[in-house]
């Protein structure tokens, strides 16, 4: 049985796509998956199961779509991948902020001309890294001032795109242990 991480996109923003965690867990719940806890209200979700990744993601898109009515995109790591991804993390140094440092998890790896084309615009001090479908970002003057998000990535990259600043990526580490 496999601890899997599930990161919901766009979810409790502005009124918009309005799921409660406590709803969300007793579905999950009802549908198998055991030790289901979740982390605030932004779609973070802890629970194991026997199935693969995909098949969590899959199962979970699904239910809440039949359930809720809602088409959510979702992302599922396991426990040793977000370990890794934390490892990954090329800004280690310098960058202690962790309420400014962000985590986003993407549907595909990017093109190579669409990467190229994102990292010859002039983002001032905001800095970004992409490892494998893994980016990294840092926001010194915070998210509220800053054009990169997580609605620019998608747009730049054409992928699919839900992000968690270090705070939340330590402390669901911390929950898995």
């Amino acid at each position: 049985m496999a601890k899997h991480i599930v990161f919901l996109r766009g979810i409790n923003v502005s009124g918009k796509n309005s799921i409660k965690m406590q709803d969300l867990r007793s579905l999950l719940t009802e549908a198998g998956f055991e030790e289901v806890m979740s982390y605030i209200q932004s779609g973070n979700i802890i629970l194991s199961s026997p199935l693969s990744k995909q098949e969590v993601k899959s199962a979970i898109h699904q239910l809440i779509q039949e359930k809720l009515g809602l088409d959510i995109e979702v992302f599922a790591v396991t426990g040793e991948e977000l370990n890794q991804v934390l490892l990954n993390n090329p800004f280690q140094g310098g960058h202690e902020q962790p309420n400014k440092l962000f985590i986003t998890f993407l549907s595909n790896q990017p093109s190579t001309d669409l990467v190229n084309k994102l990292q010859e615009k002039d983002h001032g001090q905001e800095e970004f890294q992409l490892i494998n479908n893994m980016l990294y970002f840092y926001l010194p003057e915070g998210m509220a001032k800053s054009k990169m998000n997580n609605s620019y990535f998608e747009k730049a990259l054409k992928v699919k795109a839900t992000g968690r600043n270090l705070n939340t990526v330590q402390k669901l580490i911390s929950l898995i242990q």
